[in-house]
This record gives structure tokens, C-alpha cells and sequence, in this order.
């Protein structure tokens, strides 16, 4: 059988069942995509107020969420509504849903709708068929209820969301409208903050890239200052938090210690405090406390400025004649007194700051860093008497100031008075008027000698100065001391300069003075103090006699000593030749026979000493007789001829010579050798030794002789001065009694 082409109407309870599920379609979508944008709008609209109430972002940050926000909103409104709202929905799609979900309608629903749908130019196929096919459809679609093609209950629940963040973002904006308004002006891009009830700020902290940061010298611990307001209406939190990141992705965090109890119109702010403990790198923590918080705060580790090296730039006072140099300094330095110096110090960073601290005198050096190069800095040192101990400060750009002050101590050297060093040669404590008194010895000093004088004084008289006849001229080491010539005249009225009279008594010093010019007063030096009794001729020759006596009583003694090595020299005996003297024997005589020989040498090694002092006593005394002016040709002959240089030739080569040949027979001794030889040779010496100062006593006796025949016609000089005083004095007692008379 063939077909029949012919058009085949739908029926219209198929087709407003078709419309309806159309809308109803439509509608649904409708309301889900709504819900949707509603959803990511609300969604957005609180996750932002979160954000920038919790970080408040700054503006460039914010532009970039509310474009995230934008973009994602329109591509839900795409998706989810506009995409599937306008979206083509034909009769067959729509048959088949509802046959999908109603199984009993037996494909007749999707076989009239697609039989309406063909072009009439198409066969439909049996005619009675489809007629009875679409009234079936028509039955059992009058029990179907399209409501069951929809998921209600995801739609309910995008419907609720949204409905409730529209309705609390409605209760936000009528119930807090300042913050409302407030975060209408953040997103219009304000810079202004949220306002909070906790006010926080740190201490010390400054703007980095990264955020707030303050650097840490490595190693070191550091305290952390944050502070609540309490002004403003501000509160203060019951407590603060640290919480911090570690390098390592480590997180922990800590509490603050409140500092005290901060009391509204007393105080501004209350103070937490927190101790991180060596800080070996970078730390990276927030500071959180009641409903505010500073995030992206960082603790910076850097190395500790350091000093590499002072240089001393000195010049100094112009007494010491000294060129400027550079003087390195290492712990301790010695500057002398005056001295301007410039100190130069280098470090291993750029300075901010140096503080130089003078610890005696409790204040501070001005110092200034270099412009051209911030790791040099510098500070005038001006030195004075005493000792400066300075302590030194370097704070780094960054902040960073030295562990401990470096310690620098300055020594201050005084300038010392020249050392005069001034012995009196060729005089005694006795003088004559007309006495020269020579004065030997060394004036020094480090930086020159400038004046030297003669300072004296007499009981009569106050102190006068007498200078030398020759000038130092600044040399550090001057002995052209001179001679103190009490019989000086002054040339122009030849009267003597300083007149003396015996009985008088005379002291006498040198005095010498340096380029020392930092005071009013120069640096004078001393020597010790001679005094001196002014004597006549006859007082001074029996002064010198005594010393002749004690002198002689002296080389009697050395004499006496000298006999009685001689005669141990003759105690020692040879090596005997007996046979029958026994070994023990022979021990004995040679150990004592050596003890003798080395005592020996031991006696005149020391009486050659005290015999050239005794030659020294005289020359003492022929010198002191020459500068008294009282020296006789004869006294000369006597004393030094006669006497002195005789005891130099016992003493330097008489004896030298006894002593080296009891040192060849104590050799001979320690060897076991042949002694008979230099006993012979010694004794022989010995005897010439002893002969040499026989002669020499006998002199001194003759010299003693001749003292007392003067001491014996100075006592007649005297008992005649007596007598003539005597009788002048009766002669004028008497003529008073005959004016008395009269």
C-alpha cells in the first residue's frame, strides 16, 4: 500500500501543553540564572567588604578585585541566563523531555508532534494510524503534570541564598549605614582607612616595598614597640598577637606583654611589648589585636656596622718642634700634651651617625661624616693634661648601631722639666770667698734645652741667678756646666758680684728650663741643693788636714792587709819530695796551699780597689785646694806627686801584676802542675808591692809632721790675734776711764 502525502495537523491539546512547558521552561532558567548572578554578586559583595575591612587593599589592589567581580558576574550571566533564556526550544525537544519523564505515554506524543512537524510534500504515512495515535496522546496527556519535569529544590536553594544575601546586604546598608556608605567610598577607590575601634601602630618601623620593615643586626635580639591608642574613642585590646612566618614556611605565634595599664586623659596609648630573641634572617610577621591588625610587617637582618680603622692626624705644639704625622690607633695611644689631632675613622658601611663619648668629662666630641664617602667619618681631639678614654658610636644607614662602643684611650704626656743631674767636683762642703766651685753632671731633656743658670742664695741675700757662659741652644743633652766662680767682678765697677764672708753660708743649685710654652710659667728644673760654709784659708787647711789623717789611717789599714797576704804567700809551700809523706797528707796541703793562693788573689784584687780611692782622697783634696785658691807648689809635689800618684801606680799596675800571677798558680793548682815557679814570681811581687807602699806611708807620715808644725804656728797666728785683741781692749778701757774721770 502506498502513501499519501497530505499535511497532518497538531492537536491543540499537544500544542498548548507544548507552549506552556515552553514558558515554564523558560521561566525556571530565568529564575535560575538570576539567582546565579545574585549569588556571585552577594557572594562578592560581602568576600570584599571582608577583604578590605581585614587588609584594606590599596587602590590599585581594589580595581583589580572589582574587575574579577565584574568579569565573573558577566560570565554567569552569560552562561547561565542569557545563553539558556534565548535558547531555541522546538515541540519534538520538548516531546521528548516529557516522555523521558512519563514512560507510559508510549512514544504517541513524540510521533505527533514529529507528524506535525513534517513538510506536507512529505509522506506521513498511514493516515488512520497517526489519527489514532495523537488521540491516544491527547488521553494520557491531560494526566501528565509538567511541574514534575522540573528540579525544584537547587532552584529553592539558589532562590534562598540569594534572597538572603540581597536581604542581609539590605539589613547592612539600613542598619550600619556609615560602614554602608564607608565601603561605597572604598570602592569608588578612596585611600581613607576603615575606621576601627583598636588603633595599632609600631614603633620604629618604615615603608618598604614589601611593606613595613625595620632592620636587625644579625644575631641580635630585637623589642618590639606597639602601641593602642586610647584617644579618639579608641579602646585599647585585652591582648596583642604576633603572628610570624619563618623563612622555612614555619608558622607560629606568640602574645604580647602589656607594659603597665595606659588610664584615658593621662596617657595617649597603651604599650605591648615582645622580645624576638637572636634574630638569625628575615622574619615576617602581623601584629593582630581586637578588630585591628598591620600585616606584612618584617624584621630585616643585616651585618653590624663596623670600624676598620682610626687614623690620628696630629700636629703638635709648637714646643716640641715636631712635623705633623699619621698615627694609626689600636686600643691605646699616647699624644703628647697639646696636641690637635684629627681623628679619622673608616667603616665596613655607609654611617648615618657617629656619637663620640668622652668618658672623663661625661659629654660629647662633635663629629661629622663625610659628604663624598658616608663610610668615613671624622672629630677634632684637642689633648690636654690629662688621659681621654673615648667611646665610639656608628649607627649604619639602616639603623644599626655597633654591639658595644668601641673603646679608644688617649694618654696624655705631660712634658716633663729638663732632669738636671749636677754633682760638685774638686770641692768639699766648705768654701772659700774667692773659691771656684766646678759643677759637673748632664741636663736633659726629650724636646731641648732652652736657658740654663746658676740659682744661689746666702743667708744674707735672697735667691739670684747667675747665668752660664755658655747657652744651651735647645739641645736635648747639654754638660758645658762651668765653673761657679765666687771672685767674679763685674766689669764695669770691678767689685765682686757676690761679695761672701766666712761664717756665711752659701747654697747653691742649677736650674735649667725648656720650650714648654702652653703655660704662663715654663717647665723649670732642679737639681738637688749644695750648702755650702764659707770658711777662711786657715779653717778650710784644717778641714783638709782632717781628711789627710783620716785618709792616711784608711792606707795604714790597706798596708796592714797587704803584710798579711804577703806573709800567707809564704805560709804556701812547694810540692814535697819526701817518700814517706803520705797521700792523705799531700791532699790536705795541696787543697790548703790552693785556698791560700786564691785568697791571696782575692786580698789584693780588693785592696787595689781601696788604694786607688785613697789616690782619689788626694786628688779630692789638691783639687779642693786649687778651686779654694789656697794651693801652694809645695802642697802639689806633696799631695800628688808624693803621694797620689804613687798609690796609682801600686793600684794599676803593681798590684794588677801580683794579681795575675797568683792567678796563673792558682791554674797551676786546679792542674797538678809545677807551683814553685810563680810562688817565687808571686812572692817576689809581694814584696815589691808591700816595699812601693812602705815608702808611700812613710811620705804621708813626714806629711803629717809637717801639718802639725803648721798646725802648731797657726795656734801661735791665733794666740797672737788673741793677745793683740786683748790689749786693745784694755787700752780702750782704759782711756774710757780717764774720760770718765775727766
Amino acid at each position: 500500500m502506498s502513501t499519501i502525502p497530505l499535511s497532518y495537523p497538531l492537536s491543540q491539546p499537544i500544542s498548548h501543553k507544548m507552549k506552556r512547558l515552553r514558558l515554564m521552561v523558560r521561566l525556571y532558567v530565568l529564575l535560575e540564572g538570576l539567582a546565579s548572578v545574585s549569588l556571585v554578586l552577594g557572594i562578592a559583595f560581602w568576600s570584599g567588604l571582608a577583604i578590605d575591612w581585614l587588609f584594606e587593599p590599596v587602590p590599585v589592589v581594589r580595581v583589580v578585585m572589582w574587575l574579577a567581580v565584574g568579569l565573573a558576574a558577566c560570565w554567569v550571566l552569560v552562561r547561565s541566563l542569557l545563553s539558556r533564556v534565548f535558547a531555541r526550544l522546538p515541540d519534538a525537544s520538548l516531546a521528548l523531555l516529557v516522555e523521558r519523564n512519563f514512560p507510559e505515554l508510549g512514544e504517541s506524543l513524540v510521533t505527533s508532534v514529529e507528524a506535525a512537524s513534517q513538510s506536507s510534500a512529505q509522506p506521513l504515512g498511514n493516515a488512520v494510524l497517526l489519527r489514532q495515535t495523537s488521540q491516544v496522546a491527547d488521553q494520557l496527556l491531560g494526566d501528565v503534570s509538567l511541574r514534575q519535569l522540573f528540579r525544584w529544590k537547587p532552584l529553592a536553594w539558589k532562590a534562598v541564598g540569594a534572597i538572603g544575601l540581597i536581604v542581609s546586604i539590605t539589613v547592612f546598608a539600613v542598619g550600619q549605614r556609615e560602614a554602608f556608605a564607608f565601603w561605597i567610598d572604598r570602592m569608588q577607590l578612596t585611600e581613607q582607612l576603615w575606621p576601627r575601634a583598636v588603633q595599632l601602630s609600631v614603633v620604629g618601623f618604615e615603608q618598604e616595598t614589601t611593606g613595613l620593615a625595620v632592620h636587625v643586626a644579625r644575631d641580635d635580639d630585637y623589642q618590639l614597640l606597639v602601641e593602642a591608642s586610647i584617644e579618639e574613642e579608641h579602646i585599647a585590646p585585652e591582648q596583642v598577637e604576633i603572628r610570624y612566618r619563618l623563612a622555612d614556611g614555619r608558622r607560629g605565634r606568640d602574645t604580647m606583654v602589656k607594659v603597665g595599664e595606659a588610664l584615658p586623659g593621662r596617657d595617649t596609648s597603651q604599650q605591648f611589648r615582645y622580645t624576638f630573641r637572636s634574630v638569625g634572617s628575615d622574619l615576617q610577621f602581623d601584629v593582630v589585636g581586637g578588630d585591628d591588625r598591620i600585616r606584612g610587617l618584617w624584621l630585616r637582618v643585616v651585618e653590624r656596622p663596623q670600624i676598620e680603622r682610626i687614623l690620628l692626624e696630629c700636629e703638635y705644639p709648637s714646643y716640641l718642634d715636631r712635623s705633623p704625622r699619621t698615627i694609626p690607633v689600636s686600643g691605646r695611644v699616647e699624644l703628647p700634651e697639646g696636641t690637635r689631632a684629627i681623628c679619622r675613622l673608616q667603616t665596613n658601611k655607609p654611617l648615618a651617625a657617629l656619637r663620640v663619648h668622652d668618658v672623663a668629662l661625661q659629654q660629647d666630641i662633635p663629629s661629622e661624616i663625610e659628604a663624598s664617602n658616608p663610610q668615613e667619618a671624622r672629630f677634632m681631639l684637642e689633648m690636654g693634661k690629662e688621659d681621654r678614654v673615648l667611646q665610639l658610636t656608628v649607627r649604619d644607614t639602616q639603623q644599626v648601631e655597633n654591639r658595644e662602643p668601641y673603646r679608644v684611650v688617649v694618654s696624655a704626656v705631660g712634658d716633663m722639666p729638663p732632669d738636671v743631674s749636677v754633682q760638685l767636683r774638686g770641692i768639699g762642703t766648705a768654701v772659700t770667698p774667692q773659691a771656684r766651685i766646678p759643677l759637673q753632671g748632664l741636663i736633659q731633656d726629650e724636646y731641648g734645652v732652652e736657658g740654663v743658670w746658676f740659682e744661689f742664695q746666702t743667708d744674707k741675700i735672697p735667691s739670684e741667678r747667675r747665668k752660664l757662659d755658655v747657652e744651651p741652644n735647645g739641645a736635648r743633652k747639654f754638660t758645658a756646666l762651668g765653673d761657679f766662680d765666687l771672685s767674679r767682678t763685674d766689669p764695669q765697677t770691678n767689685r765682686r758680684l757676690l761679695a761672701l764672708k766666712p761664717g756665711e753660708k752659701l747654697t747653691l743649685a742649677v736650674e735649667a728650663t725648656d720650650a714648654y710654652d702652653l703655660q704662663t710659667e715654663p717647665h723649670v728644673g732642679r737639681s738637688q741643693r749644695f750648702l755650702l760654709d764659707v770658711v777662711t784659708e786657715s779653717e778650710l787647711r784644717a778641714l783638709l788636714e782632717k781628711r789627710e789623717l783620716a785618709l792616711r789611717q784608711r792606707f795604714e789599714a790597706i798596708y796592714e792587709k797587704m803584710v798579711g797576704t804577703r806573709e800567707l804567700l809564704a805560709r804556701i809551700e812547694s810540692e814535697p819530695t819526701q817518700d814517706e809523706l803520705e797521700a792523705t797528707e799531700q791532699q790536705r796541703r795541696h787543697k790548703r796551699d790552693r785556698l791560700r793562693a786564691d785568697g791571696s788573689r782575692q786580698n789584693v784584687t780588693q785592696l787595689a780597689y781601696e788604694t786607688l780611692g785613697v789616690a782619689e782622697g788626694f786628688d779630692d783634696i789638691v783639687a779642693e785646694l786649687a778651686n779654694n785658691r789656697v794651693d801652694t807648689e809645695e802642697l802639689k809635689q806633696r799631695l800628688g806627686q808624693g803621694i797620689s800618684e804613687p798609690l796609682k801606680n801600686i793600684s794599676g799596675e803593681l798590684m794588677p801584676d801580683l794579681e795575675a800571677m797568683l792567678q796563673d798558680m792558682t791554674t797551676a793548682f786546679d792542674e797538678d802542675l809545677e807551683i814553685a815557679n810563680s810562688l817565687q814570681l808571686a812572692k817576689v811581687q809581694g814584696d815589691v808591692v808591700v816595699e812601693a807602699m812602705k815608702k808611700v806611708l812613710d811620705r804621708m807620715l813626714e806629711l803629717e809632721s809637717y801639718n802639725e808644725l803648721v798646725e802648731i804656728l797657726r795656734g801661735i797666728v791665733a794666740e797672737q790675734k788673741k793677745l793683740r785683741e786683748q790689749t786693745h781692749q784694755q787700752r780702750r778701757e782704759k782711756l774710757r776711764r780717764i774720760l770718765g774721770d775727766e
